[in-house]
């Protein structure tokens, strides 16, 4: 196993053995998601976004050190690990739900109204997900999640 200084130079966490890079896969669907009220044309690439699972995303990344990445998410430990894809799920349902929606409605205010509540809701997950990465989410914090992704995703849809 690579040192603890090794692994931080590769921005990976010493004891969680994950990479915050990942994030970047939502961030950037978050900020387009942002972008749609104000402009429209990016609703095609939010609707372009498909889930990928953290081996896909850095295998398909240019990411300096994304062996090493790939190499140590094998040793993260199970509680981390169970953590972090719950709301990693939670996150995809959320962007599914959300890109469905938008294919529904097309471009106009619906469009801008489904937006801005997807990413109203996937910001504090994503904000979730950097605190289990890093480990400062315990297993009392993760009982303050919402009751079910799938409820984020009624309370989208019934707005």
């Amino acid at each position: 196993m690579p040192t603890p200084e090794r692994l931080r130079a590769a921005n990976i966490h010493p004891e969680t053995k994950l990479a915050t890079d990942y994030l970047n896969h939502f961030n950037e669907a978050i900020m387009l998601l942002e972008l749609i009220p104000s402009m429209p044309d990016c609703m095609d690439d939010v609707i372009g976004w498909t889930p990928l699972t953290y081996e896909q995303h850095f295998l398909q990344s240019s990411y300096r050190d994304k062996e090493l990445v790939l190499q140590v998410y094998q040793h993260a430990p199970a509680a981390v690990l169970r953590r972090f894809h719950a709301v990693i799920d939670q996150m995809d349902q959320l962007m599914t739900a959300a890109i469905d929606s938008l294919k529904a409605v097309g471009a106009g205010p619906a469009a801008a109204i489904i937006a801005e509540e997807a990413g109203f809701i996937l910001k504090p997950l994503a904000a979730r997900a950097v605190g289990v990465m890093n480990a400062v989410v315990d297993e009392d914090e993760d009982q303050m999640a919402p009751a079910s992704a799938q409820d984020a995703i009624d309370a989208l849809m019934t707005r």
